[in-house]
This record gives C-alpha cells, sequence and structure tokens, in this order.
C-alpha cells in the first residue's frame, strides 16, 4: 500500500499541467481546506464548478438523520491503526492537488452520488481515496466526537470539557446543529450529594449567626441582673451574746445572677482580730441569740486560754453548755445560710470571732425577805460553775440545797414556834460567801381549853410521836422536785371538819386568867392537823406527785399509814386510813386514789424534820413552795 501511495503522484506529473487560473485546482496551503473556497472559483471554468459540488455534499451531510450520525460515530471507533492510515493519507492531500482536472470532476461526480458516497467512505484502499473523501471522513469523525463527549459531560457528576479539535480543524465544516452553544458555556447541574453539602453549609452559617444574636443578648442580659446583684441584697443577720451585739469580722455572700449556674460574690475581712468584750461574763450558761435562726445554721467554738476546746457545737446546743472555770475564752460563730429549694436563695457565711472573760460570782437570792411561823422560806441560788450544791450556815433547820431549774434551791422549813425576828443565813458557792437576813413573823393560832384531859382531841400524834418507821425515813430524799407540775391539793373529795389544826393548842385545867392572857403550862400544841370527814369511809387521793415510801398497817393509834416522798426533802405522812389503794416503792400521781379513810385522819407534812401546816400548803397559801 505505501508504494502504491508513492507512485500514484509520479503518474500525475507526467500529464499536461492543469490550467492555473483555475482556482479550484490550487493546493491547499493547510491540510483541510475551507469549505467555502470551493465555492468562489472562476464559473466558466467547468472543472472548478465540479469540485464545487463535494462542498455542497458536505454541508448535506451535516444534516443527516439520526440513525446515519450514529453510523458515522461507529466509524469513529476504529482501531488506532485505521486513524493512523487515515491521519497519514490526510498528510499526502497536498501531493494530490496537481491531478488532472479529469480526475477531480470524476471525483467530483462521485462525490454527488450517494452510492458512490458510500463506497468511497467505506472503502479501506488508501490509494483510492480522493482528498475530498478523506476530508469528509476526518469531519464526520470529528462531530462524532465532539456529539460523544457532549453526551459523556452530560452524564459525568464533574463534567470534563470538550476534546480539543487539532489546529488545522475547520470549524465551518462541523454540523450547523451540534447542541445549544449557550448550555455549553453554563456549568454543570450539581448533583444531590453537592446540593445537600451547598444546604447543610448555609444551615450551619445560619445557626451560627442565631447562636451568635442569643449570645449577645443573653449576655447583655447577665450584665444587667450582675449589676443589678448589689451588696443591699445581702442577707442581715443579728448576733447577741450574754446580752451584747457583736459586729461580724468577715463574711463571704453569693448573690444569684442566672439561678444556681452564675452567681456574684461578695467577700471581705472586717477585722482580723476577734472582738474583745469589754463586760465580764458573769453566768456559767451566758445566752447566745442569732436572729433570724430560720434558714441558718449557726455553729460555735470555744477555746480556753490553752486553746483547749471546750465546746464545739449548734447555737441552740450552747444553751445548755455550762462554764466550769473562771478565766479567757475565745470563741468563734459560723452562719451558714442554708441551701435553699430555689434558684434565688443567697448562699455563703458570715463569721464572727470574739473573745471574752468568765468571772462568775452566783447569784444568791431569798424569795422572800419574811415568813411567817410554820410556813417555808425559799433560797435561791444562780448557775455555778462546779457541780457541788451550794451549802448553807444557820440556826434554822433545813434539807439543803436542791437542783432547780436554773441553778439551786433551798426550803427553810419554820416551826409553829420559832422565834421571831431576824435569822442570819450565810450561803457559799464556787467559793464566795453571802450573808442574807430572813425575818420570821409571828403567826396567829388558836387554842382549846378543857375541864379534863379527856375531853382533848384523839387521836392525837405529836412531832415527837411519830413511829420509828416513819421517823427513819424523814431524814433522806432522793427525788428532785415532784411537785413542779400541778402543785398540792387537798386530799379528800368530800367537805369534812378539822377538830385540830396546825399549832392549836389544847389545856386542861386552866384557870381564867391564864385563859384570857392564853399563858399556861400543861397544853399540847398539834403540829399536824386532825381531820374528820363528813361522810366515812370517804376516799382519798395523793395530794402531789411523789413517791410511796411506806404503805402498812402499822396499829394502834396509827392503823393504816402512808408516807410519800415528794421531793426536795418534803414529804406527806397519813395516819388512820382503813384500806389501802397503793403500795411501798411505788411512784404515785397527783389524783391518783389513795385509800379509803376512817372516822378520823391524821394528816402531817414534813420538810426534813419539821413540820408545817399542811392546810396552807393544800390551799396556795405557802410562796415558797411556788419556786422550784
Amino acid at each position: 500500500m505505501e508504494q502504491d501511495k508513492n507512485k500514484a503522484p509520479v503518474d500525475r506529473e507526467e500529464k499536461p499541467a492543469p490550467d492555473t487560473d483555475a482556482p479550484a485546482k490550487e493546493s491547499p496551503e493547510a491540510p483541510a481546506p475551507e469549505a467555502p473556497e470551493p465555492a468562489q472559483t472562476d464559473t466558466t471554468n467547468a472543472p472548478a464548478a465540479e469540485t464545487a459540488e463535494p462542498a455542497q455534499a458536505k454541508a448535506d451531510d451535516t444534516d443527516k438523520t439520526p440513525d446515519t450520525a450514529t453510523a458515522e460515530a461507529d466509524d469513529t471507533d476504529k482501531t488506532p491503526d485505521t486513524a493512523t492510515a487515515e491521519a497519514e493519507g490526510a498528510d499526502q492531500m497536498p501531493d494530490a492537488a496537481p491531478a488532472d482536472t479529469a480526475d477531480t470532476a470524476d471525483t467530483a461526480a462521485e462525490a454527488s452520488d450517494p452510492a458512490a458516497l458510500d463506497k468511497c467512505a467505506f472503502n479501506e484502499s488508501p490509494d483510492k481515496d480522493t482528498p475530498e473523501q478523506r476530508e469528509r471522513t476526518a469531519s464526520i469523525s470529528r462531530t462524532a466526537q465532539l456529539s460523544i463527549a457532549q453526551i459523556m459531560a452530560g452524564l459525568e457528576d464533574n463534567p470534563q470539557p470538550a476534546p480539543a479539535l487539532p489546529a488545522d480543524a475547520d470549524t465551518d465544516s462541523l454540523p450547523a446543529d451540534t447542541g445549544d452553544t449557550d448550555d455549553a458555556d453554563d456549568e454543570p447541574e450539581d448533583t444531590i450529594s453537592q446540593k445537600l453539602r451547598r444546604g447543610a453549609f448555609g444551615m450551619a452559617k445560619w445557626l451560627l449567626l442565631v447562636v451568635l444574636f442569643i449570645l449577645i443578648i443573653a449576655g447583655g442580659g447577665v450584665a444587667w441582673l450582675y449589676r443589678s446583684a448589689t451588696p443591699d441584697m445581702l442577707p442581715e443577720i443579728k448576733v447577741t451574746f450574754d446580752g451584747t451585739e457583736l459586729a461580724p469580722t468577715a463574711y463571704r455572700w453569693h448573690v444569684p445572677v442566672v439561678g444556681k449556674l452564675f452567681r456574684r460574690t461578695y467577700a471581705e475581712t472586717l477585722s482580723s482580730a476577734p472582738l474583745e468584750l469589754a463586760e465580764p461574763i458573769s453566768g456559767a450558761s451566758p445566752d447566745l441569740l442569732v436572729t433570724p435562726s430560720s434558714g441558718y445554721t449557726a455553729e460555735l467554738t470555744v477555746t480556753d486560754a490553752d486553746k483547749e476546746e471546750v465546746y464545739s457545737g449548734s447555737a441552740t446546743g450552747f444553751r445548755s453548755f455550762r462554764f466550769s472555770a473562771n478565766g479567757s475564752y475565745d470563741a468563734k460563730l459560723v452562719v451558714t445560710a442554708q441551701e435553699g429549694a430555689d434558684n434565688t436563695s443567697i448562699t455563703g457565711s458570715e463569721t464572727w470571732q470574739f473573745r471574752f472573760t468568765v468571772s462568775l460570782q452566783p447569784t444568791i437570792q431569798l424569795v422572800t425577805d419574811s415568813v411567817q411561823q410554820g410556813s417555808v422560806a425559799a433560797i435561791r441560788v444562780g448557775p455555778t460553775l462546779g457541780s457541788d450544791a451550794p451549802t448553807l450556815k444557820t440556826t434554822l433547820e433545813n434539807a439543803g440545797f436542791v437542783k432547780a431549774a436554773n441553778g439551786w434551791i433551798c426550803y427553810l422549813p419554820i416551826p409553829w414556834n420559832e422565834e421571831t425576828g431576824g435569822k442570819t443565813v450565810t450561803v457559799t458557792a464556787d467559793g464566795y460567801s453571802e450573808d442574807l437576813t430572813l425575818t420570821v413573823r409571828a403567826a396567829t393560832y388558836d387554842y382549846k381549853d378543857y375541864g379534863s384531859k379527856s375531853q382533848m382531841v384523839s387521836p392525837y400524834i405529836g412531832k415527837e410521836d411519830a413511829p420509828a418507821a416513819v421517823k427513819k425515813l424523814l431524814s433522806t430524799s432522793e427525788l428532785d422536785i415532784q411537785w413542779s407540775v400541778g402543785g398540792f391539793v387537798q386530799p379528800f373529795l368530800g367537805s369534812f371538819s378539822t377538830p385540830l389544826t396546825y399549832g392549836m393548842t389544847e389545856y386542861a385545867g386552866r384557870s381564867y386568867s391564864e385563859r384570857s392572857t392564853n399563858y399556861g403550862y400543861g397544853g399540847r400544841t398539834a403540829t399536824n392537823v386532825v381531820i374528820q370527814p363528813k361522810k366515812r369511809n370517804d376516799s382519798m387521793i395523793v395530794p402531789a406527785s411523789g413517791k410511796v415510801l411506806l404503805a402498812e398497817d402499822l396499829g394502834g393509834v396509827y392503823g393504816c399509814t402512808v408516807v410519800i416522798d415528794h421531793g426536795a426533802g418534803l414529804k406527806s405522812i397519813f395516819y388512820g386510813l382503813t384500806n389501802l389503794e397503793v403500795k411501798a416503792g411505788e411512784k404515785v400521781k397527783q389524783g391518783q386514789l389513795l385509800g379509803v379513810c376512817g372516822k378520823t385522819v391524821v394528816a402531817e407534812l414534813r420538810l426534813g424534820m419539821v413540820p408545817i401546816d399542811p392546810l396552807a400548803v393544800w390551799r396556795g397559801q405557802c410562796d415558797a413552795l411556788k419556786i422550784y
């Protein structure tokens, strides 16, 4: 084949030279001549007219049906060898320019014949291809390649640019209808994933702007709330110790700005040294008050001069604490706000530190400055440092001091025949002694005169007439004050008469002059009361709470006897009962059934060994026993 191609130009050179005036026979400067040039040749020259027909044929070929275009597109899928051969044929087109006009006319005629075109287009013999045929084949190949490239670019996600045409390609020979040129300039349509990514990015930017706007507004609101949390919102707590108001030494409060999430803190140390109280503490149990108390917890710590802790606990528990020694003490009180259920409560704490001196001098006082015969006097001593009871020095008989609600108390029984006037009483507590003066007043007692002793009231039981079983119980007492609840009541439910009262003196055979002056010898004075109930076998009740020490029949004039200890050395004694409803060792309450009385009952009330007037006590006429 290569040899044939080289021979063809040699044969053509031997033919007569064609007419140089015909433009159609000029060899084109480019490998592929432009389509319009054949139409511009001289019409008087017949061969030129014939050569114009292939150009028209090429224009007609661009309007082929899709089936024809598909067939031409198939031709573009030639193997690389075929494409190389066609390219080599195209390079030899200038050599065919000197061909005879007759040959050119024959070629044009074949181009105008469709059958000839088909035959030429698919002729595999390179030596029989004319330049027009090769040009037509190249144009069809380029058109098919461009169409396929445009179709594939529309199907791909990232469209690829159309394949570049060769530099010598004839752009005018491309098919007239190759698609919208405007669509080729437009960007390819995004895929769904690209649209989703671009939408998500836009949404993220929008959300970021919204969040930024909300943060700016919230920041402004928080700043305004922060400035609104002023010190005047801090709690006002008042602390009083032994009657002196204390100033705080430090505080740290958290004022809510945005609930529990954000708070404004106010903290300051007002004093690094503890506050010293000017007045010494004179009581063993000073008062500590914290107001308001609700919503706060107050913890107190007290240390002595040796830094030893003497108390640690709540402020309310300090009320029962008692100092056991004089000296200097340091205290630290911390009041903490309890965490509330709401988010608007202020939290934090405030601190008080103070120093004080304990110099105890117990208070000693007489409940009443004067008392009449047969009654009771009382001496009160305030709280003491030690646990030892105060002591008493006096000519009056007494049972000593007993524990009271706030300190100590001593009841002094005054006998019916105690000498009137001032009595000196010396009280010693915590090493401190104080002298008191008690005035004894004379009491008014009744008396009776009989012609003979047989007329005297019976039974009579004097101070010294008590049986041994009773006397041994009078000197001891293990109970505190039991009558502090309810006091005393009379033990008889019904009415009764008193033929013999406390302090009444009975005389037998006294002269008239002795009667008028109430003076004489041989009389007897009652230290108890003889009672005759209006209703025999009437019930008796317990006059005050206590413990039964004795409940048995002693026989003789005593009959069934009951002894009740009411505490503080005070005891009730009843003789002459016919039936008992209590037992020894039993604790009884006021109003409880005691027993059944006989025809006559002797009732006695003793404080220590000294008898006192029971009727005055039952009827609430003894003021000293009202002090507990």
